[in-house]
């Protein structure tokens, strides 16, 4: 039950009289007031008005005179108090003017109740007249305001962020224990003591907290501002901040309130990875920087080594002397012209890594380039007992990209399907227009497959399938990777289809501001 405003008599007034005579005056002034009116002697109803039988749901003030006592009409707690105060009141002590109590309808429900009750003269004795007044929307409002503060505050002081409110002037009003125990000290109390300018005494740089200021008086607010709070111990935290300008509607006053997160590990864990990153970027680049240097190197002393195995397979300066030495020729050109593409591969990753691989963009005729890629592969298929042959349509539309990079693709997607296909196996290679007006170059063969759980790792660089029977084959791992750099280069991607067992489709997607109009004849 809440807390009764009460008004103890210091003396007791004066009883007023009505006489037998006067019962009837006094009947009719009570029926005609919209207050609810019950006189009592020892709790038993000598006289109740209207207003007071319809406060308490009976149609009839005749019903509350027929009850043998009020008691009826009054919960157990509510008739103590009643009781007590009436005994002090019959005996003329001092006792409360007025108080709340609860009263309990007819049909049941409880209402809440001010009481105000007054000794007088009845009929030649003492009884005592109550006004009561129905404040259950009061007592509910009053009630469900307490039971606000109430959560309010369980919140304010269990959260574990630190909650504030400061002054414009930087005076801290009020802290939770969190705050108190961020910043080094045991109580939100010790805190408020302690602390004249929160500004001056607690942020690193004083000049942050005037940013601050200014930011919410115009913006109202901000949200997860990271500042340095200096400790009490002196040692620095990284904070995020969020406050809000507010003005109290009752007082005018204006504030700040917020909450503040300790973030420190945080930040230090982000400023590790940061520097980390950098760490593992400056060693990129120089890693890209030692392949292009080492790339230029070897390609000088293995351009001679190509060229002059080329003069000895040709005889240009007259016979070897023996068939052997021509066959151990055409190994070494081979073997040359295979690690000087190699080192190209190589050239190339390192470049894209490092962003500096321009593209030289001009019409392309798609179906040209296929052709002579298909030419350029025809021996290394035949050679491993395979069918080739190729597909595009003839009203393929010329493309605008660099012609050597493009060519570069397919011929790095039709060593791969050769490579990867066995004797009487497929590879066809072809170009169609996409449904959107891009340009599609596709290679597909009906090679060893790949491992559904396998794709994404060959399409990372220096990677291949750990399956037995295709690290037996050749290979660097880095076609499918600097194949894929390429196509996205050019605003495209690569589209990868395998089964195990099955083959291997492999599409390059250009996307439609790659195709060019024909030329006009």
């Amino acid at each position: 039950m809440p807390d009764a405003k009460t008004r103890i008599e210091p003396n007791v007034p004066p009883m007023t009289h009505v006489g037998a005579g006067d019962n009837e005056v006094f009947e009719r002034l009570a029926d005609s007031l919209n207050h609810a009116i019950l006189v009592t002697r020892k709790f038993k109803p000598l006289y109740a008005n209207q207003a007071f039988a319809e406060l308490f749901g009976y149609s009839d003030a005749r019903e509350i005179l027929a009850l043998d006592c009020v008691d009826v009409l009054i919960p157990d707690d509510s008739m103590q108090i009643m009781r007590g105060y009436h005994k002090a009141r019959y005996r003329g002590d001092p006792a409360p003017n007025d108080y709340v109590i609860q009263g309990r309808r007819k049909d049941g429900p409880l209402i809440w109740l001010q009481n105000r009750p007054m000794r007088m003269e009845w009929a030649g004795g003492l009884a005592v007249c109550t006004t009561m007044t129905d404040v259950t929307r009061q007592v509910e409002a009053e009630q469900a305001l307490k039971a606000s503060e109430e959560t309010y505050r369980r919140l304010f002081e269990n959260s574990p962020e630190g909650i504030f409110r400061t002054s414009l002037d930087a005076k801290l009003l009020e802290a939770n224990p969190a705050l108190a125990q961020m910043i080094g000290f045991e109580t939100p109390d010790e805190l408020k003591a302690s602390v004249n300018d929160f500004g001056r005494e607690f942020y690193v740089d004083h000049k942050v907290r005037r940013e601050l200021v200014k930011k919410m008086e115009a913006e109202g607010q901000i949200k997860d501002y990271q500042v340095q709070w200096r400790r009490r111990d002196g040692s620095v935290i990284w904070v995020s901040l969020s406050s809000a300008l507010v003005r109290d509607a009752t007082t005018g006053s204006v504030f700040f309130e917020g909450t503040a997160v300790d973030i420190t590990d945080r930040h230090n864990a982000a400023q590790s990875l940061l520097f980390a990153k950098d760490q593992a970027e400056m060693a990129s680049r120089a890693k890209s920087e030692f392949l292009a240097h080492m790339s230029h190197e070897l390609r000088t002393p293995l351009n001679c080594v190509i060229g002059f195995s080329q003069i000895l397979m040709e005889e240009m300066f007259g016979p070897l002397g023996g068939e052997n030495y021509k066959g151990y020729a055409k190994d070494i050109n081979v073997a040359g012209n295979h690690l000087l593409n190699l080192i190209s591969d190589i050239l190339d990753i390192s470049k894209i890594e490092a962003g500096e691989l321009e593209l030289t963009d001009e019409r392309v005729d798609v179906g040209s380039i296929l052709v002579s890629c298909m030419k350029m592969m025809r021996e290394h298929a035949d050679n491993s007992g395979l069918i080739i042959s190729i597909e595009f349509a003839h009203d393929l539309p010329d493309i605008f990209a660099d012609e050597l990079r493009i060519k570069q693709i397919i011929l790095n997607l039709l060593s791969n399907a050769i490579k990867f296909t066995k004797v009487r196996g497929r590879v066809t290679a072809g170009a169609f227009i996409a449904d959107d007006g891009g340009v599609v170059l596709r290679v597909s063969d009906t090679g060893v497959g790949i491992p559904i759980g396998e794709i994404e790792r060959v399409l990372s660089p220096f990677e291949q399938v750990r399956e037995h029977h295709m690290l037996s084959h050749e290979g660097t791992g880095l076609g499918l990777f600097l194949t894929k750099a390429l196509a996205e280069m050019h605003g495209g991607r690569l589209l990868l289809e395998s089964q195990q067992g099955e083959g291997t489709e492999v599409s390059i997607y250009l996307p439609p501001e790659r195709t060019l109009m024909p030329e006009r004849s």
